[in-house]
C-alpha cells in the first residue's frame, strides 16, 4: 500500500473526524465504492462482491485506519513473498526432475551372416529347387502339359 489514503473514522452517529496524517482523505462510501468498481472490473460475481462489501464493512467498525494499513501491507508483502517461494520451488522441481532419454541417432550397423545362417540359407534353397523340379516333372513336362490346357 505505497499511496496510504486515510479514512475518515465515521461514527454510528453520523459524524466524521479525519484520521491522521495525509491530506489526501476517504470517508467509507467512497472506499466501497472504489472496491465495487475494482470487483466490476476484476469479473467478480455478485455473490462474491457482497461478501466482499459485507467483509469490508466489518472491518471499517472493528478495525482503525492506522491497525488496516499496517495488517494490509504486511499480508501483501507476505502473499508476494510466497508467490516468489512458489514460483523459485517449481523451478527448482523441474531442474530435479528425472531427465528425459533420448534416442541415439546413431546407425546399426549391419551383422554379416553367420556361416551356419549361411549353409541353413543355402540347404532351404536347395530344397525349394527340388520341390519345383518335382512339380514340373521331367524335363519340364508337367509345367508344359499345364500351359497347354489354358
Amino acid at each position: 500500500m505505497t499511496d496510504s489514503l486515510n479514512f475518515k473514522n465515521q461514527s454510528h452517529d453520523g459524524e466524521t473526524s479525519p484520521a491522521k496524517g495525509n491530506a489526501n482523505t476517504m470517508d467509507e462510501k467512497q472506499a466501497l465504492g472504489y472496491m465495487l468498481l475494482a470487483c466490476k472490473e476484476v469479473g467478480l460475481s455478485p455473490e462474491q462482491i457482497k461478501k466482499i462489501h459485507s467483509r469490508m464493512v466489518s472491518k471499517f467498525k472493528s478495525i482503525t485506519p492506522d491497525e488496516s494499513e499496517k495488517e494490509g501491507e504486511k499480508w501483501l508483502s507476505l502473499d508476494q513473498q510466497k508467490t516468489i517461494n512458489t514460483i523459485d520451488k517449481e523451478n527448482q522441481r523441474v531442474k530435479k526432475s528425472k531427465p528425459k532419454y533420448r534416442r541415439a541417432n546413431v546407425k546399426i550397423p549391419k551383422v554379416p551372416e553367420s556361416h551356419h545362417t549361411r549353409k541353413l540359407r543355402e540347404k532351404n534353397e536347395r530344397i525349394i529347387m527340388e520341390l519345383q523340379h518335382l512339380q514340373d516333372g521331367p524335363f519340364g513336362l508337367f509345367r508344359l502339359f499345364r500351359r497347354c490346357k489354358r
